[in-house]
């Protein structure tokens, strides 16, 4: 049986990723959905492959507002990465082995997050 918190996370996923119209904490967490999510299945690379219009600092605020700056100084060398070898996969290497072993994981904190700003989050929800 799913607790009240995974039930929130299912219905952050299904009803507040999609939207278009969000709020600053709303979009920070769907920014940070994205980019843990491609992440996880295609690192830096893919990220920017599938996200080529990510505006850097806009995600790198919204890693910040979750709370890990850390992890928005990698993703700021990944910006370097792919400036400098305009985005040679392997040049991304280091730097998606460094998000990989971050603790707790970007999407820890994400879930965290959604949990204590869950009044913004489903704001303008049914």
């Amino acid at each position: 049986m799913l607790s009240e918190k995974d039930k929130r996370w299912n219905r952050f996923i299904d009803e507040v990723t999609g939207r278009d119209e969000l709020s600053e904490i709303q979009r920070a967490a769907v920014l940070c959905f994205w980019y843990d999510a491609e992440m996880q299945s295609g690192g830096h690379s893919g990220y920017f492959d599938c996200y080529p219009e990510t505006v850097p600092g806009e995600l790198i605020s919204a890693i910040n507002l979750i709370g890990y700056k850390e992890i928005a100084d990698n993703f700021q060398k990944a910006l370097e990465e792919k400036e400098r070898d305009d985005g040679d996969e392997d040049g991304y290497e280091t730097v998606d082995n460094a998000y990989y072993d971050f603790e707790p994981s970007l999407g820890e904190l994400l879930m965290e997050f959604v949990e204590n700003n869950k009044e913004e989050i489903f704001r303008g929800i049914l």
